[in-house]
């Protein structure tokens, strides 16, 4: 497996996970291709819609169209400043998710990414392999109370993430996943990096905390509580 650069035309670039996509064909990352193809499996609402598509009858890929938030979203949605390939959100976003591959982190594995660039602004995709029956943590905890083996195995996954000094930018409860094996996966790694220290790591974690504590004071049912952060930052401090 390599990860590979094309150049397809001007200003127009993909980045590709050679075990996945063997050609430059841009098209695998229009909507209107899977599309026309019935590959669109479903969808999920962000800030713009990300497709779940299915190349084959074994796997389910995630095609996201990257988007703004915020007030500068309402302005530019899906515009952002080019300062060179190497800093554009989906080339790092990938070769983020290839290293923690490699690191052995629970992460899905990324397929390819596309930057079309026009002046200073670029517009992107990134092609990611959809985990198999997962969900998100806030999902799974409005509906049941999660064991302590589960929360240790949370922590662990955050701390093992840490270890290989990756910074997330939005650790939060919708960023979690479990599988039907119970297995913890992280997700959504854009803007995300390797960082040097480990003075961000208490911050990532409060900001994991925060996110708990919104959830609990905005849902009518969220099985978390102080027990259930304890026993997940003994599973980080354990890990």
């Amino acid at each position: 497996m390599a990860i590979i650069h094309h150049k397809i035309g001007i200003g127009h670039h993909t980045l590709v996970n050679t075990h996945y996509l063997s050609d430059t064909d841009a098209a695998v990352f229009s909507p209107n291709y899977w599309t026309s193809r019935d590959a669109v499996k479903g969808q999920a609402k962000g800030r713009g819609t990300t497709l779940f598509v299915q190349p084959d009858s074994q796997q389910q890929w995630v095609l996201r169209h990257y988007r703004r938030g915020g007030l500068i979203g309402k302005v530019l949605t899906d515009q952002f400043l080019y300062a060179g390939l190497h800093r554009t959100r989906p080339f790092m976003e990938l070769h983020l998710l290839d290293y923690m591959q490699q690191c052995g982190l629970n992460v899905p594995v990324g397929i390819g990414a596309q930057v079309k660039r026009s002046g200073l602004i670029y517009r992107a995709e990134l092609l990611t392999m959809r985990i198999p029956e997962a969900r998100d943590l806030h999902h799974v905890l409005t509906e049941q109370p999660l064991d302590d083996a589960t929360w240790k195995a949370v922590g662990s996954a955050i701390r093992k993430m840490h270890d290989a000094q990756v910074y997330h930018h939005d650790l939060n409860v919708r960023n979690i996943m479990l599988d039907k094996q119970e297995q913890v996966w992280i997700i959504d790694f854009d803007r995300c990096a390797k960082r040097n220290a480990s003075g961000w790591k208490k911050t990532n974690l409060e900001r994991l905390r925060r996110s708990f504590e919104k959830e609990l004071g905005r849902s009518l049912t969220f099985y978390w509580d102080q027990q259930n952060w304890n026993t997940l930052i003994n599973g980080y401090q354990d890990a």
